[in-house]
C-alpha cells in the first residue's frame, strides 16, 4: 500500500511551519486546509493499515483452523 502516516504527518507539520509564516491571511488559511487534509489521510492510512493487519491475522487463524479439522481436504 504506498503512503506511509508518518510522512503525511511531517508534511502536515511542514504546513503549519508555512502557515506560521504566511504573507497574508488567505495563504495562511490556505496551508491549514492542505496541513488537515495532510493530517486526514495519515489517520484514514492508519485505519487502512489496521484494518489489513487485523485482515490478515483473521486468514491466518482461519488456515489454522481449517488445516486442524480431520477429514477437511485442502484448500476447500
Amino acid at each position: 500500500m504506498p503512503g506511509n502516516p508518518k510522512e503525511c504527518r511531517q508534511h502536515a507539520a511542514k504546513c503549519r511551519e508555512l502557515a506560521s509564516a504566511a504573507p497574508n491571511q488567505e495563504a495562511r488559511e490556505a496551508f491549514i486546509d492542505l496541513a488537515e487534509t495532510w493530517e486526514g489521510l495519515a489517520a484514514e492510512l492508519e485505519g487502512a493499515l489496521a484494518f489489513l493487519a487485523t485482515l490478515e491475522e483473521l486468514e491466518k487463524s482461519e488456515r489454522a483452523v481449517t488445516a486442524a479439522l480431520p477429514g477437511e481436504p485442502p484448500g476447500e
